[in-house]
């Protein structure tokens, strides 16, 4: 009987002070650790497809309200991302337009890429293009994928996105990353 309670304490002590620690410790946090050491103004992003290539460069954005013809408001955020390298300028523009709420600006969240089927100007969603020279001469235009948006002030905008682009001849390339990008003066 002293055996088998020595026997039931030993497997007890180690149950609690090996098994549960090891538990508590793996489920760790799930965010995203990449974010922490993005600097004011800029990005990182990894691009894949044909080509993949990393880059990194400045982040700017620009917030306004806009009314459409029947007296609505739209809030609408223009981030604005660039590189420049040794002979070449890449360029990523995305704009998040969403209808005006009591609170300035486009709220943290997460915003889906919608399907653009009109014109712009009473586009409320996400669209945005990128210009990468010495990739393709051709421009590519966002077709699925979304843009977190964790944090924003009125002089920085801070999040990630993960969106998949395409030219006019089919080729894609998924862009993936963080910024935290300054307000434009």
């Amino acid at each position: 009987m002293l055996k088998m309670i020595q026997v039931l304490g030993k497997s007890l002590k180690m149950f609690c002070f090996g098994v549960i620690p090891f538990i508590l410790v793996s489920g760790g946090s799930k965010c995203d650790v990449n974010n922490s050491i993005i600097e004011l103004g800029t990005c990182s992003f990894n691009v894949d497809g044909s080509l993949s290539f990393h880059i990194d460069g400045a982040a700017i954005f620009t917030s306004s309200i806009e009314e459409d013809k029947d007296g609505n408001k739209i809030d609408k955020l223009l981030l604005n991302f660039t590189t420049c390298g040794v002979d070449q300028i890449q360029k990523f523009e995305f704009v998040i337009a969403n209808n005006k709420k009591k609170q300035h600006g486009v709220p943290a969240g997460v915003y889906k890429i919608k399907k653009l089927d009109h014109l712009i100007n009473n586009f409320r969603g996400v669209y945005g293009f990128a210009d990468l020279a010495g990739v393709s001469e051709l421009p590519y235009f966002v077709k699925s994928g979304d843009i977190t948006i964790t944090e924003n002030y009125t002089d920085n905008v801070g999040g990630k996105l993960e969106v998949q682009l395409e030219n006019a001849n089919g080729e894609s390339l998924k862009v993936k990353g963080f910024f935290s990008a300054d307000l434009k003066i």
